[in-house]
Formats: C-alpha cells, structure tokens, sequence
C-alpha cells in the first residue's frame, strides 16, 4: 500500500540558503530569494508545471512566506503543504539565548491553532510533571503555528531527533508522536531518517507500519547510511512509502543521472526537489514527467 501524496514535493532549502555541500552556492541562493516575490515567480512556476506539494521547515522566516500564501487565493488553494518539524538549529539558539519558556512564548507569537493563554500553562504544568513527550507535543503546536488555514497534509518529524529516538530505542516517542499527529491535525504523521534500513525496522518493531519516510536517495550515497546498498534493499521490501529526498546529492549529480537512478530501484514514487532558477526547473520537470505521471 502506498499512502496517498503528491509525486513531486517542492522544497524550500534554496529559499534558506541550505545547500550540504556548498555554503558558498548556499549563500547565493539565499540572497537571491530574499525578496518574497522571487519565492513567489517559484511557486507559481511550481504550479503552471502540475506540482500541487510543497514541504517547508519552520525556519525563523518562515512566517513571511505562508504569510504571502495565505494572502494568494490562488496559492491558498492549489498547495499540499508538508511540515518539517522542528527546525532544530533555530531552538538550539532560541533556548541559549532566552530559556525554554522564553522559546515557547516566542513561537507563540502571531495566530495559533490552540489558546495562547491554554497553551502556556500547558507547558507550565507539564515541565512541572516532567512529562517529556506532552512537552514535545506543544513544542509541535507551536511549530505549526505559522501555517494556520493553509492544507497541511503531512508532518514530517525531523530526522535529528527521529535518528535520536532511534540511537536511544525510545519506541514511545515514535508511537506518541503518529498519535498526537493523527489525533490533533488530521494529517499524515510522517518521519525523516539518515539511515532507512534501521529506521524502517524501528518503525516496524513499534507496530507502526505502512508509515511514509523520507530519507536520501542518489546515485552517490550521500546521506545514505549505513551505505548505498543497504538503503536499495530496505527500499526494495516496500515496508513503508518512501519520499526520497536529496536526489541530485546538493547539486553534485545531474537531474538526468539522478532520476535515472532514482527511479530504476522500482519502489520510489515520491521525491522532494529544490528550484533554484528556472532552466534548472525546467529540466528538472522534463526528466521527472518522464517518470511521474
């Protein structure tokens, strides 16, 4: 059974600067889509060429962009829009520099799906009682604030804490989270790994299965762990729907190679992929619409 989403995901790594193997190409990018309308020629780019999916992190500038889709009746409408949470590197700052209770109310700012006030004491109570996995859930809350009335189908939990719950075999923190996610939104729960093989059969042994996973898949086996040829053959089983990310290895693999690659395994029918000009996203969806249609 494959689960129900968009074939072609569009990123948002170019729109932040991330690039895994250039910071120098990672810089260009951002400065060029610091205008939002830059962003948004992309997205309607996006649209004219069929794509209907696009997956954000919740960078700290994340607000002006779904800002700016809310305000586009056409946008509003069109996306599927998956969430990639948290974005660690912006709590690792956050809780320097103004504590965890200082982080929350921070994130709380603008409209919320919950009761600000609800909310707050929530987090109080359950510091209070140490219940780790309520926290993590208002901690989600509040990473999903910026993307109120807009149609989130999917809530990916980031793979540097997905990986954690893995290194440690907390199960529970799996299981809560495909609760909390179906319960609470309504959405796909979904998971991010650099290492599918293990995370697969993590999912497995939780009892959670058919579950969607993205995780690197590329020619070169970067990001790939524990190799290349291990994640094909986890691939292969079909245990769980598979969004493969990083497909041109940041850049380093052509579009033609990389999708010839990707889709020759036979069991890949999702991808995510970054636009960072238009001749590249014209041969990008050229090759793509050869394999999805």
């Amino acid at each position: 059974m494959t689960i129900d989403i968009d074939s072609i995901i569009l990123g948002d790594n170019q729109f932040f600067g991330v690039n895994h193997m250039s910071h120098e190409r990672g810089n260009v990018t951002q400065e060029h889509f610091k205008n939002i309308e830059e962003i948004k020629k992309v997205l309607f780019y996006a649209i004219d060429n069929g794509v209907s999916g696009i997956m954000f992190s919740t960078h700290p500038a994340i607000y002006q962009i779904t800002d700016m889709i809310r305000a586009d009746h056409a946008l509003r409408d069109h996306f599927n829009i998956y969430v990639n949470v948290p974005y660690v590197t912006k709590y690792i700052s956050m809780i320097n520099t103004m504590g965890l209770f200082g982080t929350i109310q921070k994130m709380l700012e603008g409209k919320s799906y919950l009761d600000k006030a609800g909310y707050v004491l929530k987090s109080l109570m359950n510091v209070g009682t140490k219940n780790y996995l309520q926290i993590a859930n208002r901690l989600i809350d509040a990473e999903l604030n910026p993307f109120y009335d807009l149609k989130v189908k999917s809530i990916f939990l980031h793979n540097a804490l997905t990986d954690l719950a893995l290194g440690y075999k907390m199960e529970n923190v799996i299981t809560s989270y495909d609760s909390y996610i179906k319960k609470q939104y309504g959405a796909i729960p979904a998971y991010g790994t650099l290492n599918y093989p293990r995370f697969s059969q993590f999912l497995n042994d939780a009892g959670i299965s058919q579950s969607l996973v993205m995780t690197a898949v590329n020619k070169k086996g970067f990001l790939m762990n524990p190799g290349r040829e291990a994640v094909e053959a986890e691939i292969t089983k079909g245990s769980h729907t598979v969004l493969a990310m990083a497909t041109l290895a940041s850049g380093s693999i052509s579009p033609e190679e990389a999708y010839d690659y990707v889709f020759s395994l036979g069991h890949i029918k999702h991808v995510v992929v970054g636009l960072s000009s238009k001749h590249h996203a014209d041969e990008t969806f050229r090759i793509l619409r050869r394999y999805l249609r």
